[in-house]
């Protein structure tokens, strides 16, 4: 009983990202297609300090309507070591609702009706059990209908549980939902919105252009929905946060770029807008040319966007993340992701460990629950438990419960003497001191 006490309470501990001192799934410095159980695909890519010994920090870039990631990637530049050398990044691949790339549409826009959230879910579940990632420093970015997208996960209230920080660019955040066809929208800065954030206290760096011609800093009517005014958008963010909705500090970047902090003392900045200049389009601001500055012909910006969300997301961890940089390591991880035809589903081999462990963990609290054996499992029998990476559900599961269990070995089976046998409460503080040092290696 415990066993089974200790076991259940060390439960979250116990389900880690697939870190361990053996070599990554896939190489280093180079961008890898995955493909779902499902279909859709994203793409990711391990940055050289991938370390795959312990938690790394993940930054989810979704691109815009009718691109791809591979776009994204060119795009933020989230690959290059000059802006990013130890976060890995996913770029997640949204659907094509048409007979060409100009209908890829990700939820939130009128246009869309697929659940992006779920899919997105399912992205982050593969990518922490088979990379080394901290899941306490997710973070999610995105330009246009990909800033858009950012929105829509920050309010969502599962899904605003699992990101750290967001930071959308140039975003289209639609007020109204799929297949839309409306003809008039009131006043962009009165615009109601759903959101339904999971916690408090949500970090949000947002940058848009002045002369943005796609996806006006002003809102208003687009494909059948309709846009806020960005800068109300903003302020709504900051309200949501506990925070004033006026700023409480402008900064002059260089030109007519500025940057407006919202929040004071230890929440100042906590929500942030950036300004990208008046003659910023529809671009992911840079201060050399990349595929958005040169097709809008507004030329560079100020300041790199990309530089300034990475010195933002590491700035911000989740307060209760369900593993977090404790310094732990994991398990082995298998080798289906950086495959293009990986699948989102356990393969043979780890389904086989995790069938083996799920036996023993159930042999072994039964036994001690239910036996007067004063037989108890030994530290490597535990250690390989924990280093399986079982999930919470998996695990919980193969606990017997409370109700079928007795007290345990009673005092007369326990013997005095004998240095070879372990009592229960021996076995207890042995178990909790392996756990403890296999968490602490």
């Amino acid at each position: 009983m415990l066993f089974g006490l200790l076991l259940a309470a060390l439960l979250p501990a116990l389900a880690k990202s697939a870190c361990s001192s053996g070599s990554p799934p896939a190489s280093k410095g180079t961008r890898h297609n995955v493909t779902l159980s499902g279909g859709r695909t994203y793409m990711y890519f391990m940055p050289e300090k991938y370390d795959h010994s312990k938690p790394n920090p993940l930054i989810l870039s979704f691109h815009g309507a009718s691109r791809t990631a591979d776009w994204q990637a060119d795009l933020d530049r989230l690959t290059d070591p000059y802006f990013n050398k130890d976060h890995v990044v996913v770029y997640p691949q949204a659907l094509q609702y048409g007979s060409t790339s100009s209908y890829i549409y990700w939820q939130g826009s009128p246009n869309a009706t697929a659940n992006d959230v779920a899919y997105v879910g399912k992205v982050l579940d593969e990518v922490e059990s088979e990379l080394c990632i901290d899941t306490s420093r997710v973070y999610a970015t995105g330009k246009s209908q990909g800033g858009g997208m950012v929105g829509v996960l920050a309010c969502d209230t599962a899904a605003s549980q699992r990101f750290a920080a967001f930071s959308p660019v140039s975003g289209a955040f639609y007020t109204t939902g799929a297949a839309s066809s409306l003809t008039s929208c009131g006043d962009p800065k009165t615009l109601a919105m759903t959101c339904n954030p999971g916690r408090d206290n949500i970090p949000l760096l947002d940058f848009h252009g002045g002369n943005d011609t796609t996806i006006s800093i002003l809102g208003g009517l687009r494909k059948g929905g309709c846009l806020p005014d960005v800068r109300t958008w903003v302020a709504n963010w900051a309200r949501r946060d506990g925070l004033s909705a006026s700023p409480s500090a402008t900064v002059a970047i260089n030109g007519s770029a500025e940057l407006y902090r919202y929040g004071s003392g230890a929440d100042s900045g906590l929500v942030t807008f950036v300004y990208d200049g008046d003659h910023v389009n529809h671009d992911w601001p840079a201060t050399f040319a990349n595929t958005d500055n040169e097709d809008h012909g507004s030329g560079p910006a100020t300041f790199n966007a990309s530089t300034m969300i990475m010195e933002f997301f590491k700035k911000y961890s989740l307060p209760d993340a369900k593993d977090g940089d404790d310094g732990d390591g994991c398990s082995e991880p298998s080798s289906t992701l950086g495959n293009s035809s990986s699948s989102s589903t356990v393969t043979a081999s780890s389904s086989g460990i995790k069938t083996a462990t799920l036996s023993t963990i159930t042999s072994i609290t039964s036994a001690h629950a239910n036996s007067t054996s004063s037989t108890f499992p030994t530290s490597a029998t535990i250690t390989a438990i924990i280093s399986t990476g079982l999930t919470t559900t998996e695990a919980s599961t193969a606990l017997p419960s409370s109700s079928s269990s007795t007290a345990g070995p009673t005092a007369s089976s326990v013997p005095v003497s004998g240095a070879s046998v372990v009592g229960p409460l021996s076995f207890f503080w042995m178990t909790a001191a392996t756990i403890m040092a296999f968490l602490l290696h």
